[in-house]
């Protein structure tokens, strides 16, 4: 396990998605950044779960995820969509570089510039930041735990592609097989803020 060098902020729309979450999750202290989130976000994400989801809770405390504070300057972001001015001043709280979020262009650059926070994709960041080992064992590790139907790694590494086709393609040589296709068109916007990826 490589030390956490910085920490990632989880809103509420990556933490709904279970694939994505693990990736963050499970992946993040073997390549070097740590997934938080906030009681906010939790509590969001937690409402747009499917029926017989496991909650966000329950993964937070089974797993050992991290709440971070609640944020108490979200009235300094007017230029953020409303909805998300909670999230951008609990990720500020966080100390989070990087807030992963789908919806990237709801956060304005002004207000990312003020905290010294980035919002970036899950895809984009991922395809960046998780190493080749980090990667290779989750998806043995999703291969271990998938029983109905069985899928063996190759399957799940293509199955990957249709959320992060990014990803698949860092690294598409890890197994033999094509990826399927994406799920959805990606966002226009897919990073903005002071810290590079």
């Amino acid at each position: 396990m490589s030390e956490v060098f910085f920490r990632v902020f989880l809103d509420a729309n990556v933490l709904a998605k279970p694939v994505t979450r693990t990736l963050l999750m499970a992946c993040g202290p073997f390549s070097g950044f740590l997934a938080v989130w906030s009681k906010t976000a939790e509590t969001e994400a937690n409402r747009h779960l499917r029926p017989r989801m496991i909650s966000v809770t329950e993964v937070r405390q089974l797993y050992g995820g991290i709440l971070s504070p609640t944020g108490k300057i979200n009235d300094r972001f007017t230029a953020t969509s409303e909805t998300d001015r909670q999230i951008l001043a609990d990720a500020a709280a966080s100390n989070a570089r990087f807030l992963i979020t789908e919806d990237v262009d709801d956060f304005a650059e002004p207000d990312l510039q003020a905290v010294g926070t980035s919002a970036v994709n899950p895809d984009l960041f991922l395809s960046k930041y998780l190493n080749r080992e980090a990667y290779a064992r989750i998806v043995n590790l999703f291969a271990e735990r998938q029983v109905s139907p069985p899928h063996t790694p190759a399957e799940i590494h293509a199955a990957i592609a249709r959320q992060h086709p990014r990803l698949f393609s860092t690294h598409g040589d890890l197994f033999e097989i094509e990826p399927l296709p994406p799920s959805a068109n990606p966002s226009a916007v897919q990073f903005r803020g002071p810290i590079p990826l």
